[in-house]
């Protein structure tokens, strides 16, 4: 049987011609999230803070500083995982050209001499950065400031497990630390600190892995209190942060604390009072016992002076009736913490209501931003190696989300807000769930049908 009306034709494969195209201009669509995000990335501060990295008058000539900038920018917007897949995918993708200003007919750089780039700029440049993208979103009235929350994520770091306590393992920084789902792994730790109702990032502090949450706290909440110019009302965290050091930092700053206060620690043995059982009068300093006998401060149990301790005269014990139920030997000596006065505060205020209220909201917010930065910009591992990279790293992913937060209050990547709004109002309807988990899920099932929009 003949066919009628179409000719079967083969096409001549393209050789190497001359042929003039458009400018790069014309290949980006007007919709495209780069070009959304490079009408907001503002990099003035860059010349004068790399004055001092670079020779003035001689040497060979260097890659623009600003093009070294937007290319990790890139790499933290796409969570792209290596330089080399970087540049890569750079040299190949027209919008990643137009996006750092080379042309098609311009060699892209090395991806060694980007890495070099960045061992000469160090991450001081790249915290400027981050406080840069805090100012703009600052000045577009974004960030409210009044409450805020305070949580910590662990992030693999680049090395084999089995050559984690090698002295001569390859990132002498990492630090074994409690991963997800309780696993072991050599890790890092980002305090970060952000602004409830913009979920704009106003903090961040990169530690080892094995470091306690509750350590690096302050100096996170101060990073916020310096970019917001005053201290907010409320900071917000998990447990993990519900400490009577904690607690008399944050009313230092005039801030209320809402984390839920460590539980009370039984003694040894059942039968003897618990510290919970002796009531403390924060005026005169001292303890009462359950016998009505003052138990009085005696001397810190450690240099640091973190620990007191409070006892009575032996022979007042030795006679008391309560004895058997107190102590196996006289006297009854109680060893609390030294800001155990704010802990108690701390235990008050936790049985309000407006208490149970701001701590709800916490973890749809703060564990969504975790969940955002590493499923679509590469917090998940450590790209490099050192301490020093891994707070480049954080830097930059976390300006992204800022930038991001800034294009969508200004309407240039719509559906963000309805994406993230999704996913805050479901978390909100099902508060029983490990929250970490179902963010993740939840926002990966909610972003699929629009992946474009908020990359």
């Amino acid at each position: 049987m003949r066919v009628f009306g179409i000719m079967l034709t083969r096409r001549e494969k393209l050789g190497y011609e001359m042929m003039l195209l458009p400018s790069l201009e014309e290949f980006v669509p007007a919709d495209d999230p780069l070009r959304k995000l490079n009408r907001i990335l503002d990099l003035g501060f860059l010349r004068e803070a790399v004055k001092g990295k670079y020779c003035p008058d001689n040497g060979r000539p260097s890659i623009d500083p600003e093009v070294v900038i937007r290319l990790f920018v890139l790499q933290a917007f796409e969570g792209i995982a290596s330089v080399r897949e970087l540049m890569r995918q750079v040299h190949a993708n027209l919008t990643y050209r137009w996006f750092i200003g080379y042309p098609i007919t311009e060699a892209v750089p090395d991806h060694s001499t980007l890495s070099k780039a960045l061992d000469r700029l160090g991450d001081e440049l790249f915290n400027d950065l981050f406080n840069c993208s805090i100012a703009q979103c600052r000045r577009a009235g974004l960030i409210d400031g009044r409450v805020v929350h305070l949580d910590a994520t662990v992030i693999r770091a680049d090395l084999d497990a089995n050559h984690a306590h090698r002295s001569d393992r390859s990132d002498p920084d990492a630090r074994i630390g409690r991963g997800p789902g309780g696993q072991m792994i050599p890790s890092y730790k980002q305090q970060t600190v952000v602004d409830a109702s913009s979920r704009v990032v106003l903090g961040i502090e990169v530690t080892a892995g094995n470091e306690p949450d509750q350590r690096h706290a302050t100096q996170a909440v101060d990073q916020a209190c310096a970019h917001l110019e005053q201290a907010p009302q409320v900071v917000c965290a998990d447990s993990g942060y519900g400490t009577g050091p904690n607690r008399a930092a944050m009313e230092q700053r005039g801030i209320r604390l809402v984390s839920p206060p460590q539980r009370v620690v039984k003694p040894n043995r059942e039968a003897f009072f618990p510290v919970e059982d002796f009531a403390y009068d924060e005026d005169r300093n001292v303890f009462i016992c359950p016998a009505g006998q003052t138990l009085h401060a005696e001397r810190t149990t450690d240099k640091s002076g973190r620990k007191r301790r409070y006892r009575l005269a032996r022979p007042v014990c030795q006679s008391c009736a309560l004895k058997a139920r107190c102590t196996p030997k006289a006297p009854r000596v109680l060893r609390v913490s030294s800001h155990y006065a704010a802990l108690l505060r701390l235990r008050k205020d936790a049985m309000t209501e407006d208490f149970r209220t701001l701590y709800r909201a916490r973890a749809p917010v703060i564990e969504g931003v975790f969940a955002e930065a590493k499923m679509w910009h590469g917090l998940r591992r450590a790209w490099r190696r050192g301490l020093s990279n891994m707070r480049v790293q954080c830097y930059l992913i976390a300006a992204v989300l800022n930038f991001k937060r800034l294009a969508a209050s200004i309407g240039l990547i719509p559906g963000i807000e309805r994406l993230l709004g999704a996913l805050l109002s479901h978390l909100l309807a099902a508060r029983r769930v490990v929250w970490m988990n179902h963010a993740r899920l939840t926002l990966s099932a909610l972003m699929t049908a629009d992946v474009a929009r908020l990359r």
